[in-house]
């Protein structure tokens, strides 16, 4: 594919997480038959995990263009959290952070348990991880799975940034949003914009309150069996290491000292 598919996706690349396997994408919708099939075709793509609300996917209809190539719809809802965090017309870094960190602890109780048991069961073919955007429910959740792969912070905050480009060059789009909103098209793209200072500023505040993502998983009750699977189908197994050289025999020297007189000689 010559362009980037539906919005906002791609495939991270990051250290430590299994290449190949890991898809992530806003609007499910606005996959086009032909990019659904090329993404089946070319990806193996098997399952996506589908992070709405029943209104969304109400509003705004199922992935029919996925569903029509085979790949199997998991509805795992994230939803329930505050968002008056996020309603200024021009959210901040410490205003957005705050949001993000709401997905993770305050969505509707069993959110988090059943979104884990389902990627446990998909996680060992090629699947996707979508919301609306892409980029705060799926930005928290890819984080959550790059971490649990042992990538490093920077790049787990420069992968949740990589998707503004397309985001904002497809806002036209999501124009019912700010229209309903009652934004202007400026206001609402600074919605849109995504930095790595709130991502990283994120994953530190987890550290500081849970110790490690794992253990805040663990605390909103995710199976602890779940966690094992999603990261050891998930992280790149360790290279091979390097063969030891083999020693090369020393060539052996002309005669020395004062032993037999070489044959031929008085």
């Amino acid at each position: 594919m010559s362009t980037a598919p539906g919005i906002n996706y791609r495939m991270p690349r990051v250290t430590g997480l299994r290449p190949g396997i890991l898809h992530r994408s806003g609007d499910l919708t606005a996959f086009t038959a032909d990019e659904a099939g090329a993404l089946v075709a070319e990806h193996g793509l098997a399952s996506v995990l589908d992070l709405r609300s029943d209104s969304e996917v109400e509003r705004y209809g199922p992935p029919s263009g996925l569903l029509a190539h085979g790949v199997r719809w998991l509805r795992t809802p994230l939803t329930g959290y505050p968002r008056d965090t996020i309603a200024a017309r021009r959210p901040g870094i410490a205003d957005r952070t705050r949001y993000l960190h709401g997905i993770l602890t305050e969505a509707t109780p069993g959110s988090w348990p059943l979104l884990f048991r389902e990627l446990a069961g998909a996680a060992d073919r090629p699947f996707l991880l979508s919301c609306h955007f892409g980029k705060d429910r799926t930005g928290v959740v890819v984080a959550a799975v790059l971490a649990l792969t042992g990538a490093p912070p920077h790049e787990i905050a420069a992968d949740y940034a990589a998707g503004m480009t397309d985001l904002v060059a497809k806002a036209d789009r999501f124009r019912d949003k700010w229209l309903r909103r009652g934004h202007t098209r400026e206001e609402y793209l600074s919605r849109l914009r995504t930095s790595p200072v709130t991502m990283a500023r994120w994953l530190t505040e987890v550290m500081d309150r849970h110790n490690s993502i794992n253990d805040a998983l663990l605390a909103l009750k995710v199976a602890a069996d779940d966690l094992a699977q999603v990261r050891g189908l998930l992280t790149a197994p360790a290279p091979a290491p390097a063969p030891t050289p083999t020693p090369t025999p020393a060539r052996p020297g002309p005669p020395t000292g004062t032993g037999d007189v070489p044959e031929g000689r008085p």
